[in-house]
């Protein structure tokens, strides 16, 4: 082939030499990027290191000239070496000038794994020769001064390389047997202070995601992974401290400022709606990948060793123990400024990714609670005492000083159940219920008084606006003010609305309320056990066990507060949530409901047992305030929950006994708190009233209550009415002296009586109508909620409001709200602006007079019309008939006259038994309504007598003796027969004469 071939003899030739292994000094010069001859390094750009060529009279590089060759090496890499120099401006390979003395090493170390050459043994010395020169430069760091070693190594394992790796664990090894274990942790901890600081300058956008491969390396072995937990900064004595630490350096970046009084980076410009919903776009994918990426790596700490895994749950532990100032009261009603937690405790967006990555955590046991996994964990976590922490497996301290859902009959705390051992899937419950307790719900309140603040300032400026002539210094202030104050609104409700972390919390919420049912009908606990977990489900059913679990002892109502706090969160900002996880998810959090919102024995406090009516109006499937396209996704499986769920006939009574038991408390209740409460309960009633279904229900308990009307515990309905009846009273006479008043201050400054002011008494005096303004606009509301209530349960139930202990509340109440309405009064209360105010009075004169319809087939009700001696004139209704025409209600017209003529009837009919019982003596007249007895009852503390109805109404409200405020209950009253008899008697005689 040869003779035919001119070439073959250059294929033979080339063919040999590929199969020669190179030389030893080619393989160093590969490996090392330097070279001792000229020649070679002019055509591969390795570095000629012409002295040590001359001291060892040799070019070619072998392994005993090695060590002095690398020195001269990195001897070039400090300041600003010729050859180095000249080489960066000529070579292409960038190994050759490398100046950086860990890169340069790692570099050789890497080349050295990957060449194939060089024999075992060798190549063992020239690695070992590689690290112990990385190891001099830690060691000895004054050497290569200025060269920032810790930073090179961070960048080297940025790379995530496997061979940066092991060059890293190699020189950490070298380290620890020349320097010692505290040289090779102070080494470290440098190395991990440097990185903290690199985060620590980073935000949610610019964050390096490098970052996590250097974390995850100190993840691999126990001893790296035990320094890097215990790295603090010098200062570390508060809650902020822990964001100064590495894992909290990364917990801290959001969408939110790392410290207070910081800027908000994002939303700059909260007027443009597509940039708003771009920068939510971009900024919701940031904080998704990274805490994805804070996730896997605190997996990664807690799988390490068990060492390790007990070190990072008693930092996430400590970490929520320095920061529980962050869920006082205090802290939720201080201005920002002024409030001391925001100096002292971690941030927002810190506590919130704490959440995050703790729901993360919860994951494998959360995501659907028809695993019944979640019946694992135990619910008497909270009963361990700071000193057996430690013995039981508890990493989160302070969770005994909680407030739970039953009170500890017993002040000796080491009676309540205390299990053995806690297990992870028990702490990883609470640690995210604690973090969501201290970031999440925190954070939604800061953003529901926020939005309300905006809304002030809203109005502030459109009114500056008005009033406004040309320039004005306060109009430019209050729309900067309010830009601002947007700003910060956006950026909150974009860190609280992270699709990913809504879904998270929906899951967890869903597979919380399913462990809270159960427990709170297994009792096997109470038995004594050394785990208390609901292991075994148990089906609910209603009525509920009589005994109750001693374990609901042990459980905070935080845990509570958290799930009410998220679905009032997602009815205002994102019900679409609701529907995308569906039905099956939404049964247990009704259940949830219905279980603890009806039962006082299970859930003592009374105000959370009320927040449990909010979470209902959350769960409705539509609101009449919800803007055009904000529930886009429909209302299917919501509508579900209040057709098809299993307890739903159990939402009815609930829903009254929590309305009645915010009364009855006996505990003060701030008037407006009460009403706050409330509300939401209207909303649901409203709703219900809309199906047959529940309609039957409220007909139901209103025969129940017409057939105990003096039974010794007033009945359900009855107590609920009553206290309507009350509520209605207060708040429409509230609202009405208040828009009189606000009608005052409009005509007072309109007519220039404040022009001659001083500035400050001005500015005093809008700030006082605003103040007026916003009471007004809450009492309007509520009272508008509480008469709408009221006609549509009497357009359906009539014999409760027209009982005699009732009816005369009742009439009383119409007519006084009519008059003010219709009556030559009305004008006192006309101001500008009314739907500002939310002051509607044709709405509620419309309701009014269709409840006088509603009940006006009752004699008792006619009659107590024309007693009331307050409100009542023959012209009460000719005044409501000529409002009605005026705001569309010609309809009723007719039926009110209806009405005034029945009630002119009774009157009559009243006036002739007047004149008969005229001069009665004094002892048959009730000593409190100064009316005939017609059932006198002795009371047996005061010894007093009066009507039974009396005491019976009376007793609705209070249940004390009138004249000496004695316990009383209707079954200790003692009737006076003979007194009855007496009167009955006289009462015939006079009808006889």
């Amino acid at each position: 082939m040869s003779d035919d071939n001119p070439f073959a003899a250059l294929i033979q030739n080339n063919v040999v030499k590929s199969s020669e292994s190179p030389s030893i000094s080619g393989i160093l010069e590969e490996i090392f990027a330097f070279t001792l001859d000229p020649n070679v390094g002019a055509k591969k750009h390795f570095l000629y290191l012409e002295e040590v060529s001359k001291v060892h009279d040799q070019h070619d590089l072998d392994v005993p000239v090695l060590q002095h060759a690398l020195f001269e090496r990195l001897f070039m890499c400090n300041g600003e070496n010729p050859i180095i120099k000249s080489a960066k401006k000529t070579f292409r390979n960038s190994h050759s000038y490398e100046v950086k003395v860990i890169t340069y090493l790692c570099n050789c170390y890497r080349n050295i794994n990957e060449d194939s050459h060089l024999e075992t043994g060798e190549k063992g010395k020239v690695k070992a020769l590689v690290v112990q020169n990385a190891v001099t430069a830690i060691i000895q760091s004054e050497i290569y001064e200025g060269q920032q070693l810790e930073q090179q190594i961070i960048d080297i394992l940025k790379d995530n390389d496997g061979h940066c790796v092991a060059f890293f664990k190699d020189v950490c090894k070298g380290v620890l047997d020349e320097g010692g274990e505290a040289f090779l942790k102070d080494r470290l901890s440098q190395i991990i202070l440097v990185l903290t600081s690199e985060i620590e300058k980073s935000n949610i956008v610019t964050f390096d995601y490098g970052v996590f491969n250097v974390l995850s390396v100190f993840t691999t072995e126990e001893y790296l992974a035990s320094i890097f937990l215990d790295v603090k900064p010098p200062k570390f004595t508060i809650g902020s401290d822990y964001a100064n630490t590495p894992l909290g350096a990364i917990f801290n970046i959001s969408i939110l400022p790392k410290t207070p009084n910081a800027i908000y980076e994002h939303f700059q410009d909260p007027t443009d709606q597509a940039s708003i919903t771009s920068t939510e776009g971009i900024l919701w994918t940031n904080i998704d990948k990274l805490t994805d990426r804070t996730h896997a790596f605190v997996l990664s700490l807690l799988t390490c060793s068990p060492q390790i895994k007990n070190k990072t749950l008693e930092w996430l532990g400590l970490c929520l123990k320095a920061n529980v100032d962050r869920g006082k009261l205090w802290n939720a009603q201080s201005p920002p400024e002024l409030n001391p937690a925001n100096y002292t405790s971690v941030s927002d967006g810190f506590m919130i990714n704490f959440g995050n990555v703790m729901l993360r955590l919860c994951r494998p046991f959360c995501s659907n609670f028809l695993d019944k996994k979640i019946l694992k964990v135990d619910p008497t976590y909270c009963s361990v005492q700071d000193d057996q922490c430690s013995n039981k497996g508890v990493h989160l301290p302070g969770m005994n000083k909680e407030t739970c859902l039953i009170p500890n009959d017993s002040e000796d705390e080491t009676q309540l159940l205390v299990a053995d051992k806690y297990n992870f899937v028990t702490e990883c419950f609470y640690f995210a219920h604690k973090a969501v307790d201290l970031g999440y719900q925190v954070t939604v309140d800061k953003l529901v008084r926020l939005n309300h603040e905006v809304g002030r300032m809203e109005r502030a400026y459109l009114d500056a606006v008005a009033q406004a002539t040309g320039n004005n210094e306060l109009v430019d202030n209050l729309k900067r003010r309010m830009t601002q104050q947007l700003t910060k609104y956006l950026s909150l409700k974009a860190q609280l609305s992270d699709p990913v972390l809504l879904n998270l919390l929906f899951e967890f919420t869903s597979t919380s309320t399913y462990w809270l049912c159960q427990i709170a009908i297994n009792v096997k606990s109470n038995n004594g056990h050394t785990c208390f977990a609901p292991i075994d489900e148990i089906p609910i059913t209603f009525p509920l066990p009589d005994e109750i679990p001693n374990t609901l002892k042990s459980i905070p109502e935080f845990i509570i507060e958290n799930i009410v706090c998220y679905l009032v969160f997602l009815r205002r900002f994102n019900p679409k949530i609701f529907e995308e996880q569906g039905f099956e998810k939404l049964k247990p959090i009704l259940s949830f409901i219905l279980i603890y919102m009806g039962s006082p024995e299970r859930m003592k406090n009374p105000h959370v047992r009320a927040r449990l009516a909010e979470a209902l109006e959350s769960l409705l499937p539509h609101h009449n305030d919800e803007p055009s396209g904000f529930n886009a996704f429909g209302s299917y499986q919501r509508e579900m929950l209040f057709t098809q769920h299993a307890h739903r006939r159990e939402i009815v009574n609930n829903l009254l006994e929590v309305f009645v038991g915010i009364e009855m408390t006996g505990q003060s209740v701030e008037f407006e708190q009460k009403f706050n409460y409330r509300r939401p309960m209207y909303t649901v009633m409203d709703y219900l009233w809309t199906k047959e279904e529940y309609k039957t229900h409220f007909k139901d308990l209103a025969k129940e209550a017409e057939q105990n009307m003096e039974a010794v515990t007033p009945p359900l309905f009855l107590r609920f009415v009553n206290l309507l009846m009350n509520d209605a009273v207060y708040l429409l006479d509230e609202a009405l002296a208040n828009m009189a008043k606000l009608k005052e201050m409009q005509t007072a400054k309109q007519n220039g009586e404040w022009d001659s002011l001083p500035a400050q008494e001005r500015t005093q005096n809008l700030g006082y109508m605003h103040h007026i303004g916003m009471i007004a606009k809450f009492d309007n509301i509520l009272g508008r909620d509480t008469i709408k209530t009221l006609e549509k349960l009497t357009s359906e139930i009539t014999i409760v409001f027209t009982h005699s202990t009732m009816v005369d509340r009742v009439a009383a109440m119409l007519n006084y709200f009519l008059y003010n309405l219709v009556g030559p009064k009305k004008k006192n209360f006309k101001v500008k602006d009314q739907k500002e105010y939310s002051f509607d009075p044709a709405t509620t004169v419309l309701n009014i007079s269709k409840i006088y319809v509603n009940l006006k087939e009752s004699d008792a009700f006619c009659l107590a019309i024309s007693q009331d001696g307050r409100s009542y004139s023959p012209q009460l209704f000719t005044f409501g008939e000529d409002v009605l025409v005026r705001i569309g209600g010609g309809a009723l017209i007719g039926e009110l006259k209806e009405v005034a003529l029945r009630v002119a009837e009774k009157a009559q009919e009243q006036q002739a038994s007047e004149e008969v019982i005229a001069g009665a003596p004094e002892h048959f007249m009730d000593p409190i309504m100064s009316t005939l007895m017609t059932d006198p009852v002795i009371l047996p503390s005061s010894k007093q007598t009066v009507d039974r109805t009396t005491i019976a109404r009376h007793l609705l409200s209070d249940q004390t003796d009138p004249f000496n405020r004695a316990p009383l209950s209707m079954d200790q009253v003692v009737p006076n027969t003979e007194l009855a008899a007496e009167i009955r008697k006289w009462f015939e005689e006079r009808k006889n004469k």
